[in-house]
């Protein structure tokens, strides 16, 4: 098979198998639980240990009808909406950001059941009942009730502008036991928040519940609940699950995330217990969508007569970039969900800082792409012109190796020996164009891993291409977009495949004519920043091909044994 079959195959297979296994990666790390094992995770509660009964955190929803207060608070970045019911943010505008529709601001949380900061014995019963609600100066909002037998509940928001912490919200729960005598309070559970498609065109790979025990980040996606199926044949082999329930007892933070934005809760005392999660039903333009909502399970604690403990937390809602994330710590940037393999992983963060920084030289996200695909075309200039001349010595061997395969038809074993002691003799090798591909494969992933959630890359425009981070739809045909990036990038790939050296099996160069398409069809409607970077990434090619193409044919010699190692 010559280089260009492996390197296309490769990524198409790859790329289907990364999409297409996100989020079973998380049941491999959390085994499924059944729905009645989830559901006694999520609802179990310690029993009490003292006199008196457990301390009532809140009541199911149904239980006090109270009339809905608001208030509103807003930073130079982020306008939040304050609730008496349930004493947290019901939604919050993020002002620097745009939203699905243009002039519109991006709001989180709108699709939410619940404010972000509920509490909750359980996390299908959470609290409804009334605070309440009041400010003090311009950045503190204060929640507080007292429930029976005699627990006041405090809560106090307190917002941040500063540089750095521009969306992060810090968060004081404190339980004070107004009774005589010492109360167990059971473990309970805070909403971190809900998180759904911006657009009904959003791929929903990227929607999902994540969180962090320190090590590992485990991300679950709506489809992990739907019924599980035999591929192709369409037999339900196992009934869809209701709700995902785990409870390790060292959860370092979990949160919410669309493609490019994210709702997190991080502990500051400790860690969580558990986490608890669910899809939600949402509809934009008429298209029924999944979103995801979640709790982190705190464990529970003694208050004593007149004693008041006081746990602490931050909220992050805002952009998924790296910078803000990173300065979360607590191993906040696994959020962003790069990759699940290390080396791509890594790959995608040097390739989005990169970016980043090209574009603080050059004001420019679409220039700062083109360069740093020169860069990375540049650096593998060099691998790739020694590739292209072992493919044209590999080409003037393909008359020897049709007679071997012609004479010895009939015996595999004795021509595939033929085959080696050929390339043995004139000092080629089929593996030459390896390393390129091993090369290419992982900046590949780690191209399409970054730009695909790269919130930089939002509203960022590049001649018609309105918005990077989108598909650059110029109009529709009955119904079907035109985007004229991806299919540039099928454009130039048969360019190129026309201009590689031909080396390997007819039937195999045949199939690989098949890939453009395969690419047009994983890029169509990913972000159109992809497509930029492989198009330019196939002209540099191209370039690099009409340059090797003038240079002379290779001289097709037996070499000795000593100059083998020099000709490959």
């Amino acid at each position: 098979m010559d280089r260009k079959s492996i390197v296309a195959i490769a990524l198409a297979i790859g790329v289907f198998v990364w999409a297409n296994n996100q989020s079973r990666l998380a049941q491999k790390m959390n085994p499924p639980q059944s729905p009645a094992e989830a559901t006694a995770t999520a609802t179990a509660q310690p029993a009490p240990t003292v006199q008196a009964a457990p301390v009532p955190v809140v009541e199911p929803k149904s239980a006090v009808a109270v009339p809905e207060e608001k208030k509103t608070v807003s930073t130079p970045f982020v306008e939040y909406a304050f609730t008496n019911l349930g004493g947290g943010i019901s939604s919050l505008t993020l002002l620097k950001h745009q939203g699905g529709q243009p002039g519109d601001k991006m709001v989180l949380n709108a699709a939410a059941t619940h404010p972000i900061g509920a509490l909750s014995l359980k996390p299908d019963a959470p609290d409804s009942e009334g605070y309440t609600i009041s400010t003090e100066g311009k950045d503190r909002v204060i929640c507080e009730k007292t429930v029976p037998p005699g627990v006041q509940v405090r809560k106090v928001y307190t917002l941040s502008s500063k540089k750095g912490e521009e969306y992060h919200v810090a968060l004081e729960v404190s339980f004070a036991n107004r009774t005589a005598a010492p109360l167990e309070h059971p473990g309970y559970y805070l909403f971190v928040g809900a998180a759904a498609p911006i657009h009904a065109t959003d791929l929903p790979i990227y929607i999902g519940f994540d969180w962090f025990d320190g090590k590992t980040n485990a991300f679950i996606a709506p489809t992990w609940f739907n019924p599980s199926k035999i591929p192709l044949v369409g037999v339900e082999t196992a009934a869809g699950k209701s709700l995902y329930a785990q409870s390790p007892g060292n959860v370092v933070w979990a949160g919410v995330r669309d493609q490019y934005f994210t709702t997190m809760l991080l502990p500051l005392d400790g860690v969580a217990k558990g986490v608890w999660a669910r899809p939600l039903e949402v509809k934009i333009d008429d298209k029924e969508l999944k979103g995801m909502e979640g709790f982190l399970e705190m464990p529970g604690f003694k208050l004593n007569p007149g004693e008041n403990v006081t746990k602490r937390f931050t909220i992050y809602a805002g952009p998924a970039e790296y910078n803000q994330l990173a300065a979360l710590n607590s191993g906040a940037v696994e959020m962003m969900n790069l990759d699940r393999w290390w080396i791509t992983r890594s790959v995608g963060m040097v390739l989005l800082r990169s970016m980043n920084w090209l574009q603080g030289l050059f004001h420019n996200y679409a220039l700062a792409i083109v360069v740093l695909t020169f860069i990375v075309r540049g650096a593998l200039w060099p691998i790739q012109g020694r590739a292209n001349k072992s493919m044209k010595r590999m080409q003037l061997l393909q008359p020897k190796m049709t007679e071997l395969k012609e004479k010895y038809k009939d015996d595999p074993a004795k021509m595939n020996q033929e085959v080696m002691k050929l390339y043995k003799e004139y000092g080629a090798n089929p593996l030459s164009g390896c390393l390129p591909m091993l090369i290419q494969i992982p900046i590949f992933f780690g191209f399409y891993s970054m730009l695909g959630t790269a919130v930089e890359l939002r509203n960022q425009g590049f001649l018609w291409v309105s918005d990077l981070s989108r598909p650059d739809t110029i109009f529709h045909l009955s119904g079907i977009p035109v985007n004229i990036l991806p299919l540039a990038m099928a454009g130039t790939m048969i360019w190129q495949m026309q201009l590689t050296p031909k080396a390997g099996d007819p039937a195999q160069q045949k199939m690989m004519m098949f890939m453009p398409l395969i690419f047009v069809f994983i890029t169509y409607n990913f972000a159109s920043a992809l497509a930029l970077y492989y198009t330019v990434q196939n002209i540099l090619s191209i370039i690099q091909l009409y340059a090797t193409r003038n240079q002379p044919m290779p001289e097709l010699v037996k070499v000795s044994a000593a100059n083998r190692k020099n000709r490959r």
